[in-house]
């Protein structure tokens, strides 16, 4: 089993939600409104950074891993296809978790 974090700008939110749907995943944690500072900028909820990050956790059997971990870099690969289409802002880690209760 793994755990999954997404970590993206919080505009995507409908899209990544979408994307755990097509994945046939059915149960997550998500925590809204983060904030921090990485490649693409910072994320704060301020008026002059408007934008925020959503945080996504998500214990998945090793096939839903793959399924999503594939849909989301199929998802960045096509943003790169089109010229000023823009890459998505989201990151995805892994990490073998076990479920204790």
């Amino acid at each position: 089993m793994q755990m999954m974090m997404l970590v993206f700008r919080s505009s995507l939110k409908e899209q990544v939600h979408a994307l755990l749907h097509r994945c046939d995943v059915k149960a997550f944690t998500e925590v809204n409104e983060s904030v921090g500072y990485g490649q693409t900028g910072p994320a704060e909820g301020l008026a002059f950074y408007p934008g925020t990050n959503s945080v996504i956790l998500v214990s998945l059997d090793d096939d839903h891993q793959a399924r999503v971990a594939a849909a989301v870099r199929g998802w960045c690969e096509e943003s790169a296809k089109h010229p000023g289409w823009k890459k998505p802002s989201i990151r995805v880690f892994a990490w073998p978790c076990t479920q204790i209760v």
